[in-house]
C-alpha cells in the first residue's frame, strides 16, 4: 500500500526549493474532488491549466496549482457518484494523494456559516437497520488494505500526516470571505457525517449529534475516504459551513445554503490552495 513519508508531506512552505515546472508536472498528482461547480470554480481561476479531459461525463482538468502537480475534478453529488469518480480517478491518474473540498451542513453549535472543518474521521450516517426500534447504524464491511481482508468499519479516518499538515497550513494568515463581521474559523479534528440526503431537520441534526457525535454533514465525503482507504491513497476532506443543517431561527437550511454557498465554497478552495503550499511533491515512482 502507497504511504505518505513525513518528509513528503510535512514540509513548510518556506523550506521548499523552486522546482521547475517540468519537474513538478512529472510528479504524481494530488487529486482534488468537489461535487458542485462553484466549489471547482475557485481552484481553477488560481491553476495553470495543461489539459483537459471528460471522464464519466464530468470535465477534468490537468495542471499546476501552488506549485503542485494537481488534477481538479468533479465528483457528482451524492454517495454513488462520488465513488464512482474517486475509484475512476485513482486508477487512472495513480494520485499521491486525494483532497475533497467543497461545502457542508453545520450539525455542531461551534460550527458557525463559513467555518472550515477538517474532520478525523467520516461516517455513513444511513447505512444501517431499521426494525421495531426504529434506525441503528451498522458497520460496514469493506476492504482494509491493512489487514489485506474484509472488515466492519464504523468510520473512516483520514490520513494522519495530510491531517498534521493541514494543521499546519491552518496558522498561516488567510484570507477568507467573512460572514458579516466574523472572520471564519478552521476546525480541525471531530467526525464529519455523510449520506444521500440534503438533511434540513432539526431533529435530523440532533440526531447526528446525538448518534454520530457529528460536527458536520455533507453528501459524499465518506464513500470517498472510504473509496481511498480501500486503495491505500491518502484522504483528507475541507469542508466549509454554508448552513445550520436544519436552519436557524426561522430561515431553512436551503435558504441559508443559496445566501452563503459562494461564500463557504470560496473559503473552502482558498484553504485548500493554501494546503497544496506546505505539501512537497514526490519524485516520480515514490511510494
Amino acid at each position: 500500500m502507497r504511504r505518505l513519508t513525513v518528509g513528503a508531506i510535512l514540509v513548510v512552505a518556506l523550506g521548499l526549493s523552486a522546482c521547475p515546472a517540468a519537474s513538478v508536472a512529472a510528479s504524481p498528482p494530488y487529486l482534488l474532488l468537489y461535487a458542485f461547480d462553484e466549489e471547482g470554480s475557485a481552484i481553477a481561476a488560481q491553476m495553470a491549466v495543461t489539459h483537459t479531459d471528460t471522464i464519466l461525463g464530468r470535465v477534468v482538468q490537468s495542471g499546476i496549482a501552488s506549485g503542485k502537480s494537481v488534477i481538479l475534478a468533479e465528483s457528482g453529488v451524492g454517495m454513488t457518484n462520488a465513488a464512482m469518480t474517486a475509484q475512476r480517478l485513482i486508477d487512472q491518474y495513480r494520485p499521491v494523494a486525494v483532497i475533497f473540498t467543497g461545502i457542508a451542513g453545520a450539525i455542531d453549535s461551534s460550527v458557525h456559516i463559513g467555518d472550515i472543518v477538517i474532520a478525523s474521521s467520516w461516517v455513513q450516517h444511513d447505512f444501517g437497520y431499521i426494525g421495531a426500534e426504529g434506525f441503528r447504524l451498522h458497520g460496514i464491511r469493506t476492504f482494509d488494505p491493512q489487514q489485506d481482508s474484509v472488515v466492519r468499519l464504523t468510520a473512516f479516518p483520514v490520513d494522519t500526516l495530510l491531517l498534521s499538515a493541514a494543521r499546519e497550513s491552518s496558522q498561516d494568515a488567510l484570507h477568507l470571505d467573512s460572514v458579516g463581521t466574523r472572520k471564519p474559523a478552521v476546525i480541525i479534528g471531530g467526525v464529519g457525517a455523510s449520506g444521500n440526503t440534503f438533511i434540513d431537520s432539526r431533529e435530523k441534526r440532533d440526531w447526528l449529534s446525538q448518534n454520530v457525535n457529528a460536527t458536520i454533514v455533507d453528501m459524499e465525503s465518506a464513500a470517498v475516504v472510504q473509496v481511498c482507504i480501500a486503495n491505500g491513497v491518502p484522504v483528507i476532506v475541507m469542508r466549509s459551513a454554508s448552513d445550520l443543517a436544519g436552519g436557524s431561527g426561522s430561515s431553512t437550511a436551503g435558504a441559508e445554503l443559496d445566501r452563503f454557498f459562494r461564500i463557504a465554497a470560496r473559503n473552502s478552495a482558498t484553504l485548500v490552495l493554501r494546503f497544496l503550499e506546505h505539501l512537497a511533491p514526490l519524485p516520480q515512482g515514490g511510494q
